[in-house]
Order: C-alpha cells, then sequence, then structure tokens
C-alpha cells in the first residue's frame, strides 16, 4: 500500500471555515494523485471520478488527508483510490478511472522465423488503451534485439508469445570460459558451437586444448562452466 499527501495547504483552506470535511477536497486529492500516477506512462490521459454523495457526512480532518492505493503500479483502466483522515479517524473509497492512449507496435514487413527484430521492422501507433489485444507488445525497447519466434506477416501487432529472447552468444563465434576452481576463477577463450540465450546450456570449444566442454551462458559473449 502506499501513501501520498497531496495539495495539504489547498485542503486545510477549505477545511478552515467548517466542521464537515468538504467532499470536494477529497475529489481533488484524488484526481492530483491520479495525474501524477499516469504522468509520462500514459497519452492523453483523461480522468473520472466518481464523486462522493452529498449525503455523506465526514468530520473536518485535523491531518493531512492520505492517499491509499493498494494498485500503485496500475496507471491505467478501473480503480479506487482510499483516502484517509488520522485525526478523526475514517476513510472514504472513490471509484476512478484513467483513460488514455499507449503504443501498439505493427510490423512493417513480413518478418521471418528466427530473424533478429531491429528498429526499422516495425512501426508505432497510438491507440485507445482498452484497444489493446491482450499479449501486444507496447514498449518498443523492449522489441529491439528479440528474434521471432514465427513467421510475423506484414502489418501485424506484434505479441509477446511471437517473441523470444535475443541470443547472447552466436555460432561459430568467439567467446570468453569463464571456469571456477574453489573461490580460483579461471579465464580463457572458445568457440561457441550453436548460438545460445541467456541461462541456455551450450557446447563451446576450447582454443587452446580443443576440448569441447558444456557451459551456461551468463552473459553477452560469456559462458560460464560450472
Amino acid at each position: 500500500m502506499s501513501h501520498l499527501t497531496i495539495g495539504h495547504a489547498n485542503a486545510q483552506n477549505i477545511q478552515a471555515s467548517s466542521e464537515v470535511q468538504s467532499l470536494e477536497s477529497v475529489h481533488q486529492l484524488v484526481l492530483e494523485y491520479l495525474k501524477q500516477k499516469a504522468d509520462q506512462s500514459i497519452l492523453d490521459p483523461e480522468f473520472k471520478i466518481r464523486e462522493l454523495s452529498d449525503r455523506l457526512q465526514l468530520q473536518a480532518c485535523q491531518t493531512p488527508l492520505q492517499i491509499e492505493d493498494r494498485q500503485k503500479s496500475k496507471t491505467i483502466g478501473r480503480m479506487t483510490i482510499g483516502v484517509s483522515c488520522d485525526h478523526p479517524k475514517w476513510r472514504v473509497y472513490v471509484p476512478a478511472e484513467i483513460l488514455g492512449k499507449l503504443p501498439l507496435i505493427y510490423s512493417n514487413h513480413a518478418i521471418l522465423k528466427g530473424e533478429r527484430i531491429s528498429r526499422e521492422d516495425f512501426r508505432v501507433e497510438l491507440v485507445p488503451h482498452n484497444k489493446i489485444p491482450h499479449g501486444a507488445v507496447t514498449q518498443e525497447r523492449s522489441l529491439i534485439g528479440m528474434r521471432s519466434k514465427r513467421a510475423i506477416s506484414a502489418n501485424q501487432i506484434i505479441k509477446v508469445q511471437y517473441l523470444i529472447p535475443p541470443y547472447m552468444v552466436f555460432k561459430n563465434q568467439s567467446v570468453n570460459i569463464i571456469t571456477k576452481i574453489g573461490s580460483i576463477e579461471v579465464k580463457s577463450r572458445g568457440i561457441s558451437l550453436k548460438s545460445a540465450v541467456e541461462g541456455e546450456q551450450v557446447d563451446v570449444q576450447n582454443q587452446q586444448s580443443k576440448k569441447i566442454i558444456k557451459g551456461i551462458v551468463i552473459a553477452p559473449n560469456t559462458v560460464l562452466i560450472p
């Protein structure tokens, strides 16, 4: 749960002249929080707040109002934001919704199975968040360098299930071999006998001994011999 105090001075001015908490101060607090929550992650954001009933009578809060958000990582869609007071003790929940646009990624042309994806292979279009298909890629940074798990047609929405991680070592390319003997770390050079991703086991030929050994890819061009 996150706690955030916003607009204390404004809220105090609204409260000062009455023993009843202004619901407008509660609504304004929620609105300001939603704006902060959507900042830089949602494009063309819109905010909807279901106002509390005028029949609700809350004692004027003598301490700064606090925001309670149990879904802090959720930056778009429907949500419920809590507003609480420590003195006197009370808490209300305000239904709200953040609307806006997210980037949706389309292929510029056909992409072959196993092909490494570069920035020239796709384009980004902004669409309303509720039009984003399940599993669609919305972060172009996470796409560059990935490989296609299957053939992707031109002008197709790119989804996570179409992708596999980028290779960190490449077949017939030189790699660093790290061998640990107790607390001692020995480094040598070798040739990877296949392309592999991080965490994958790969056969490597030691350049000096020509012996083929099995290792685990731990970083770009780096293989650890357990």
